[in-house]
């Protein structure tokens, strides 16, 4: 399933709606649309855009994390009073980029909620979410069938061209295939790569799930891994060919070592 308004409609009782939410392998403006009418129809009830609602406050990250600042910010307002119905609702795009002092703040928040306090945390990678965090939100996890949509064709197919290194042989994927350095040709290029990478071998955990095959979902999880901290890597300015070493490198380990 991948609306998450639908799943909300099927599985979640309003009388017993939870205060706090781990969605993922979704980005804010992948569900922004369905978290309107979530906000709307089980919190608020009323029908109002999801920027317009002063209630409402959407945290994302700057330059590859998420500040102390922000969330500071974040824990004051929610301290507040509400202007409509005594609620409000906080939002963390890219969850698994909280550091340590946001990850205790938004702590506190879940350990101990307020009745009005609504917390949506959204993650590409669920499994990099601490389990503290995690043990305290309701999970709901968002196939993307329609993955391919989101991305242009010259993304799509570099992504192709480097998971048939991947899977073959990574660790020698340079030396015999030195083009991959200007196929990627940019920092972006590669974050827009691995952004990709990181849906498709989700969707191989979803395959693997449904076939109970165990041992490929443990493997795929250390891939899935990888390709977040890559992400993290490249979106900190990290040289975009070292990147591609440091990515490659690691891939080829996930499966060496459980081989």
């Amino acid at each position: 399933m991948n609306n998450l308004y639908e799943y909300f409609n099927k599985n979640i009782d309003k009388n017993k709606f939870s205060h706090s939410f781990l969605i993922g392998n979704v980005r804010f403006d992948d569900v922004k649309n369905d978290l309107y009418k979530i906000f709307n129809e089980y919190i608020f009830n009323l029908d109002l855009d999801i920027e317009a609602n002063p209630d409402i406050y959407i945290i994302k990250p700057e330059n590859g994390n998420i500040s102390k600042d922000s969330i500071k910010d974040l824990i004051n307002e929610i301290s507040t009073t509400s202007q409509f119905n005594n609620n409000k609702v906080y939002v963390i795009d890219s969850a698994e980029k909280l550091n340590d002092y946001s990850y205790n703040a938004i702590l506190k928040t879940l350990e101990e909620p307020s009745n009005n306090i609504y917390a949506f945390l959204l993650t590409m990678n669920i499994d990099s979410i601490k389990d503290t965090i995690s043990s305290r939100c309701q999970k709901i996890f968002i196939s993307t069938d329609s993955v391919n949509s989101e991305y242009d064709e010259n993304i799509i197919d570099c992504a192709n061209k480097l998971m048939k290194y991947i899977e073959n042989d990574s660790i020698n994927a340079i030396s015999k295939h030195p083009e991959i350095y200007n196929f990627i040709d940019s920092r972006d290029t590669f974050a827009s790569i691995l952004d990709y990478l990181l849906l498709e071998y989700f969707n191989k955990i979803n395959e693997c799930i449904k076939n109970n095959n165990i041992d490929e979902i443990n493997i795929l999880s250390k891939k899935v891994l990888v390709i977040n901290d890559s992400i993290n890597e490249v979106n900190s300015y990290l040289n975009k060919n070292l990147s591609i070493d440091r990515f490659l490198i690691k891939m080829w380990r996930c499966s060496y070592e459980d081989s």
